[in-house]
C-alpha cells in the first residue's frame, strides 16, 4: 500500500504540481486548501506525511502545526514545510524541514523518503 500524503496549501497549482509529482512516484495524495480543510483531513486519514504551506488566508501553516501538535491521533505525524515564506516561528524551527517554492522536485522526494521511511 502506498504512503499517504496530505498537502495543505491554498494554491491550486502548487498542488497540481505536488500532486502530480507524488504520484508519479508511487505516493498516493489528498489535498486540503485551507487550515481548517488540512486538519480535518489529517483527523480523518491519519496521512504518512503532511506538506504544508506556512501562507495561508485563513489559518497559516503555523497554527495548523500547533494545533496538530495538540491532538493526539495525529501529533507524530512527520511535516515537511513547502512555502515561499521567510522566517519561521520557533516550533517549526527545530526537526522540520523546509523546501522553497519554486520547489526542487529531487530534494522535495529526498526530503519526503527521509521523514517516512
Amino acid at each position: 500500500m502506498p504512503k499517504k500524503i496530505l498537502i495543505v496549501d491554498d494554491d491550486p497549482t502548487i498542488v497540481a504540481f505536488l500532486e502530480d509529482l507524488l504520484r508519479d512516484n508511487a505516493y498516493a495524495t489528498s489535498a486540503a486548501y485551507s487550515c481548517a480543510e488540512g486538519l480535518e483531513k489529517a483527523r480523518q486519514e491519519k496521512p504518512d506525511l503532511v506538506l504544508l504551506d506556512m501562507e495561508m488566508p485563513d489559518k497559516g501553516g503555523t497554527m495548523f502545526y500547533a494545533t496538530m501538535r495538540k491532538e493526539t491521533d495525529i501529533r507524530h505525524t512527520p511535516v515537511v514545510v513547502v512555502s515561499g515564506v521567510g522566517p519561521r516561528p520557533p516550533a517549526l524551527r527545530t526537526g522540520v524541514p523546509t523546501i522553497s517554492k519554486p520547489v526542487d522536485a529531487a530534494l522535495l522526494l529526498s526530503t519526503v523518503a527521509e521523514r517516512i521511511a
